[in-house]
């Protein structure tokens, strides 16, 4: 755990009171933990899951682990996402893709319009994601969001400074190839 000011000040149960006080304010709530990179990095992900294991397996209520999915269109590997899932589903964790976007331009080249082969790897990139989701167990699929709706009102180019269009809509609103791939997959 980070030297934050919830460690120094409550000590390292300070997740376990955090999940134990939410759930007592409302014992309906679903709880997940919310994290960066745990789709793409296989040690911080194996470090997350066991602590949250050991957490459920003491009492603690976890219910599920949301993976913010900031990708791109060549990285992660699409094994390495399946993998992901898998070992978070196994663990018996809802899984919840949150914050998914799948950009064209991670290496910040000069990029004013997406080619039409950027945009055809956007809507594989898309539906692999899905499609791995789809093949959870029922009752472990928590849900998938898309951050953004437009590629104009996108965090990622004002974030990185960079020509991007990592959305299912570009700026006029106009349907991508990756949005007509998801709706006719699902």
């Amino acid at each position: 755990l980070r030297n934050t000011i919830w460690k120094q000040n409550i000590g390292p149960e300070y997740l376990d009171l955090a999940f134990k006080y939410a759930h007592e304010a409302d014992p309906n709530a679903v709880l997940f933990y919310n994290d960066f990179n745990l789709a793409i990095n296989p040690v911080k992900r194996n470090a997350v899951l066991r602590f949250f294991q050991k957490l459920k397996a003491n009492g603690v209520p976890i219910h599920g682990i949301g993976l913010q999915m900031h990708i791109s269109i060549g990285f992660p590997e699409n094994n390495e996402i399946n993998r992901a899932l898998k070992e978070t589903s196994d663990m018996g964790f809802l899984v919840h893709l949150s914050e998914l976007d799948v950009t064209l331009n991670p290496l910040s080249k000069s990029m004013p319009t997406p080619t039409t082969d950027d945009l055809k790897r956007q809507a594989d990139k898309y539906s692999v994601v899905f499609n791995y989701f789809n093949k959870l167990p029922e009752h472990l699929k928590f849900g998938i969001t898309i951050w953004g709706v437009d590629d104009g009102t996108s965090w990622i180019p004002s974030y990185f400074n960079r020509d991007d269009y990592p959305l299912l809509f570009d700026k006029n609103f106009e349907p991508k190839p990756a949005f007509c791939r998801l709706i006719s997959t699902l």
